[in-house]
Formats: C-alpha cells, sequence, structure tokens
C-alpha cells in the first residue's frame, strides 16, 4: 500500500507531516496515520489512538470503501514478528463512551475471546500496549462493534438533577483553594448511605391520596418545623434537624404549611422529597409532648414533639441526655422545633460522638460542609446571587463582607456615631479595609502626584508592614448587609471623599435595606442571596450574636472578625470592642448544660478529652458552646 493510495477521508486532511520520524498522514478525529519512513515495509502503517475524540468517517466515491476495509483489517490484524520496530494496533473509539478505558479492556471488550490463544495482560498505560499479544495470537474483529455508553436513563437523571438545582454544583466555582474544604471520604459515604435510605423511606410520603398515616416498615423521621424568626435562625435549626437525623437514621422532612425554605432551597435528596404532604401533617399534628411520653415510659407513642427553642420545659431540656435518647428510639415521628444551633449538645451523647467524630475530622467545619449540601438556593435565587456578583463584586481583587446587626435598640433607624466609630476602627485595627488618607495627607500626595512623584505607601490590604506604590491598582468591594442604609452610606462617603494610603481602590455596595425584618418571601429571598455572597468573601465582618452572620461564616468556612456593639448598648460590658472568631462553626446560645439536667454519663476518657478540646465557651456569649478546630 502506497501512500498516494490512502484515501483523504480517512485523514481528514491531505497535508502529510512529519512526526517524530514519521510521516503523518492526516488526522480525523479520532485516529492519527503515520508511517515510519525507516521500515522498508510499505505495508507498515500505524494507527493511535486521540485521547478524547471518536472516529468518525465520511462517506466515500468509488472504489474507495474497498481499500479502506481493506486497509484497516490489515492495519489492525497483522502481528509483527518480535524483532519488528512497530506493532500495528487499530484502536475502536467513540465519544459516547463516557469515560476512557484502559486499552487493554477495549480490546478485550471489542475482540471474539473465542479466537484468542493467549490472553492479554493488564496494560500500563492508554496509548500504548507493549507484549501484550505474540506473534502466534489470532485475531478476529468483530465486524459491528458494539458502542459502549452509559445507559440513556441515568444520564438523562444525572442531567436532571443538575439542571434543577445548579448552585451544587457551581458553588465551589466561586470560592478559593483555601475554603473548598472537601468532605471526608466517611462523611460522603455517610450522605450517600443516607440519601438512598431517605428514597427508600420517602415513596409513600409522596403518595397524595392517602390520608392515613402508614409508613415503610423500619423508616422513622424527623419532621422539621419551621420557625418564626429570621432566616438565620431557620438554617441553624434545620441544618441541626438534619445533622441528628443522619446519626439516627431518620428521614428528614420539613411541613411545609410555614416559612419559606421550602420555597428558598432546592430538594437536597436525590429521587425523593423532603416535603412532607399536608395530609401527613394534619394526621400526626396531635403529637405528645417529650413529658408526657416520658411520663408514659415511652410505650404507645408513635409521635412525640420537641421544643428546642431558647425557652423550654424541664422535659425538654433532657432531650440531649443518653437515657432519653434511647427512650425516643423506638418513636416513629420526631417533631422538631428550634431557633437554635444543637449540633454541639449532639457531639457530646457518646452513641453519637463516635459517628459524628469520624465524619468531621475538623468540627469547626460541621456546618460549613452540612450547609454546602443541604441549603443550596433553588436557581432562581442562585441566578440572582451570580448576576450580583458578576456585576458589583468579582471585578475587585478581594472582597469584604461587612454584616451590622444591632440587638436590642428601639432605634435602629438612627445612625450612632459610636457605632460608625467602632466598625471603622475595628476594621482597620484588623486590616479588613486599608486605611484612608488624612486631609493633609491627601493634599500633600495629590501635589506629590502631579509633580510626578511616586510615594511610598505605609500600608496594604490585609498587612501591616508591606508597602506598595501609591499608583498601585489594586481593588477591594465592600458588600455591606443591613436593616439600615446609614451605615453603607457613611462608609461610602468616606471611601469617595478620601483616598487610601496604598492608592487602594474601595467600592462599597448594597443590596436591600428593609428597615425592620419581617416574615416575607420577597425578604427572604434578599436575605439569602446577601448570605450567600458574604460568604463567596475572602474576608468578612459580622456581629455579634447575629445568627445571619453566623450561617454567612460558617457557609463560607470563614474566621470572621466580630463587632460587640454591646459596648455601646450594654452597661457593664467586659469584652473587647471586637475580635477575631476562634471558629466559623456557629455559637449554640441556649446548650442548657448547666445545671446537668442529665443523670451520670458513661463517657469514656477520650470523648472526655476531646470535648475539653473542641467544644469551648462562645466568645460573644459565656453561656454558648461553639465547635472548633482544636488549634491555637
Amino acid at each position: 500500500m502506497v501512500m498516494e493510495n490512502w484515501p483523504k477521508e480517512v485523514a481528514g486532511d491531505s497535508r502529510g507531516k512529519a512526526v517524530g520520524g514519521s510521516m503523518e498522514l492526516g488526522m480525523t478525529r479520532g485516529v492519527v496515520v503515520t508511517m515510519d519512513p525507516q521500515n522498508n515495509n510499505k505495508n507498515s502503517i500505524m494507527i493511535s489512538r486521540s485521547l478524547s475524540q471518536e472516529v468518525k468517517f465520511k462517506p466515500l466515491r468509488n472504489g474507495q470503501t474497498a481499500r479502506l476495509v481493506l486497509a484497516l483489517v490489515m492495519s489492525t490484524l497483522v502481528m509483527m514478528v518480535a524483532v519488528s520496530r512497530l506493532t500495528l494496533l487499530v484502536v475502536p473509539w467513540s465519544s459516547s463512551s463516557p469515560t476512557e478505558q484502559p486499552l487493554h479492556r477495549v480490546l478485550s471488550n471489542h475482540l471474539n475471546p473465542s479466537v484468542l490463544k493467549q490472553t492479554t495482560a493488564a496494560s500500563t498505560g492508554d496509548d500504548t500496549v507493549k507484549n501484550h499479544l505474540s506473534s502466534s495470537t489470532e485475531l478476529k474483529l468483530i465486524p459491528k462493534l458494539p458502542v459502549t455508553t452509559r445507559p440513556a436513563q441515568l444520564a438523562e437523571s444525572s442531567s436532571s438533577v443538575e439542571k434543577a438545582c445548579m448552585s451544587r454544583s457551581q458553588q465551589q466555582m466561586y470560592r478559593g483553594s483555601a475554603h473548598q474544604f472537601p468532605r471526608s471520604v466517611l462523611l460522603d459515604h455517610a450522605l450517600e448511605k443516607y440519601t438512598k435510605m431517605h428514597s427508600q423511606c420517602a415513596l409513600l410520603l409522596d403518595d397524595g391520596n392517602d390520608t392515613s398515616v402508614q409508613v415503610k416498615k423500619g423508616c422513622q423521621y424527623v419532621v422539621y418545623l419551621e420557625g418564626y424568626e429570621g432566616l438565620g435562625n431557620r438554617l441553624l435549626s434545620l441544618v441541626s434537624a438534619f445533622a441528628y437525623a443522619m446519626v439516627t437514621h431518620r428521614a428528614l422532612v420539613i411541613d411545609a404549611r410555614r416559612g419559606h425554605l421550602a420555597q428558598l432551597l432546592c430538594e437536597p435528596f436525590h429521587n425523593s422529597s423532603w416535603l412532607l404532604p399536608p395530609q401527613f401533617a394534619d394526621a400526626v399534628w396531635g403529637a405528645s409532648t417529650l413529658e408526657d411520653a416520658m411520663r408514659w415510659n415511652f410505650q404507645n407513642v408513635t409521635s412525640v414533639r420537641i421544643n428546642l427553642r431558647h425557652k423550654q420545659t424541664e422535659a425538654d431540656q433532657t432531650f440531649f441526655c443518653p437515657a432519653t435518647q434511647k427512650g425516643v428510639g423506638n418513636i416513629t415521628w420526631i417533631w422538631w422545633e428550634s431557633n437554635q444551633y444543637y449540633v454541639p449538645r449532639l457531639f457530646m451523647i457518646p452513641d453519637f460522638w463516635s459517628l459524628l467524630s469520624s465524619w468531621f475530622p475538623d468540627p469547626s467545619l460541621v456546618f460549613t460542609q452540612l450547609t454546602r449540601f443541604l441549603c443550596l438556593p433553588q436557581n432562581h435565587i442562585w441566578a440572582q446571587i451570580k448576576r450580583i456578583r458578576a456585576a458589583y463584586l468579582a471585578s475587585s481583587m478581594i472582597q469584604v463582607g461587612l454584616q451590622v446587626r444591632r440587638h436590642a435598640n428601639a432605634d435602629n433607624a438612627t445612625l450612632v456615631p459610636l457605632v460608625h466609630e467602632l466598625i471603622m476602627n475595628c476594621s482597620l485595627k484588623h486590616h479588613v479595609l486599608p486605611k484612608l488618607v488624612l486631609p493633609v495627607m491627601q493634599q500633600q500626595k495629590e501635589q506629590q502626584l502631579a509633580l510626578g512623584n511616586q510615594p511610598v505607601a505605609e500600608m496594604s490590604v490585609g498587612s501591616s508592614s508591606s508597602s506598595s506604590s501609591w499608583t498601585t491598582t489594586r481593588s477591594v468591594a465592600v458588600l455591606v448587609t443591613s436593616l439600615h442604609i446609614q451605615y453603607y452610606e457613611k462608609l461610602r462617603n468616606l471611601y469617595v471623599e478620601h483616598g487610601t494610603e496604598d492608592g487602594t481602590v474601595v467600592s462599597v455596595h448594597m443590596m436591600s435595606h428593609e428597615g425592620v425584618e419581617n416574615e416575607s418571601y420577597e425578604q427572604a429571598v434578599k436575605a439569602l442571596t446577601e448570605i450567600w455572597l458574604l460568604s463567596f468573601s475572602n474576608k468578612l465582618t459580622t456581629t455579634s450574636w447575629s445568627t445571619f452572620g453566623y450561617v454567612a461564616q460558617g457557609l463560607g468556612g470563614l474566621q470572621p472578625i466580630i463587632l460587640n456593639f454591646f459596648t455601646i448598648d450594654a452597661q457593664h460590658e467586659t469584652r473587647p470592642a471586637c475580635f477575631l472568631g476562634q471558629s466559623s462553626d456557629p455559637c449554640l446560645h441556649y446548650p442548657f448544660v448547666k445545671p446537668s439536667k442529665c443523670a451520670k454519663v458513661n463517657m469514656s476518657r477520650q470523648h472526655s478529652k476531646w470535648i475539653t478540646t473542641h467544644i469551648r465557651p462562645c466568645q460573644d456569649e459565656v453561656n454558648g458552646l461553639q465547635l472548633c478546630s482544636g488549634g491555637n
């Protein structure tokens, strides 16, 4: 066979190119055809497969079909003797295959095993095969090669799941490598196992025609009741209910008759819904209180309602005691009503701790990893988050989040100078914002700039000692979230009217200023959008005791600078005006552990040491508990 007789349609290009001492005759989407000029056998052709594309043949004209078939068969089947430099292989390849397979596996799939006199050894690479077939091996090409494809239903299902919740696959694109925080292998396995269990147990819940409560044998449920507080409290308690559901092997469902979470968040579990049909909710609404269930020794109790809010009965305060957990273990329905983040208490139960500590080697990331799985915004909200970020924040080198919330203050609409001063002093002290130029310094630097001089910067963003040129094109975008616009306006005007010491360009943005907190869906959408935007920050400043700030820092895995406005609003406040957070995990304000409501707990020395290391008092609530990494 000579080069001139090779059909151009096979090569895909009539121009020959030299490739490593060989002449490249052409290239299709899946095959490269080369001839070794040092080999005297003109019929010795080598065809190697491309790494990613498929072979596509155009329709041939006249007698080219016969020549093409003959060339391919010869190129595939002729086996050179051991002393020959060139081995002839044809590797069929199809882009319909979802992933690239090792070459030996492709060969074994496409060759007829009945005519193989010698089996091939395992391949050591995807591009070449060395010493796999001897010269005595007979090969018979199957006339019509089967195509290995992913089942259509599986491919469509995977695609539909991603399209139904775009934030699930896209959220990591907006986080730096330092804030990715991949889940542990054991946690991934636990979530996969839990999702399968949820699918099995949720099947009966999808039947909207039956008003009787009938569940599959062995299935138990946690029904989350959305509270009446702000979105931060609701998300904290939802994640707590999910953590409890995972560790007790219960399917988490939410009663969507009140609140907005069902309209804000994606369905988190594949092949099953977490929405409790209203007729089921009505049927089990008459649940026993925990106090009644304890009085009856948990006998003949199928449904119990737990009050885990900031005000609890004596009986409800024992819910996280091992003895109580043993009692509710056989109850089918647990109604979870809370406004607190109770994950730290779960780690204090010996039977739960062994599982949770294996899932979360770094306990400060519990909320981060669970929230990124469970609390994903629906597509219309996610699209808004991306638009705002692209329009106002993404072009800046550094994104700073500033969350301002004043508690127990009757007049929040008036700008308090002391509050603004505290925000600025803390932001500058911890290098969250670049230093402003004083009026005299501003005039001097403008004069120097007019004369062509380049003043040396005294401070750059995020550094206390480094220097840079006055003309450094550094940019910082500040996102202010608050119910009131005054804090945004004051900060914006400062950076408009004054320059910065290192020439950094600062832009200040605010998405909403609602004035007062309400329970509307529209405000909930804005709140969720702002939480996610804050979580993308490089640096974050939050307000003490703010559950809104807790969710933002936890979702982003950020240790924030915490503003303590109690130094202004409360008397006898001894804590500093601002401080660096010890953990990104939220604070549990009301743990109800002192005095202990539980009987003596048999806790191992290892467990006790773990608690001492990883559960600490909150910095902004002396009686609260917070999960920490354990480092200094």
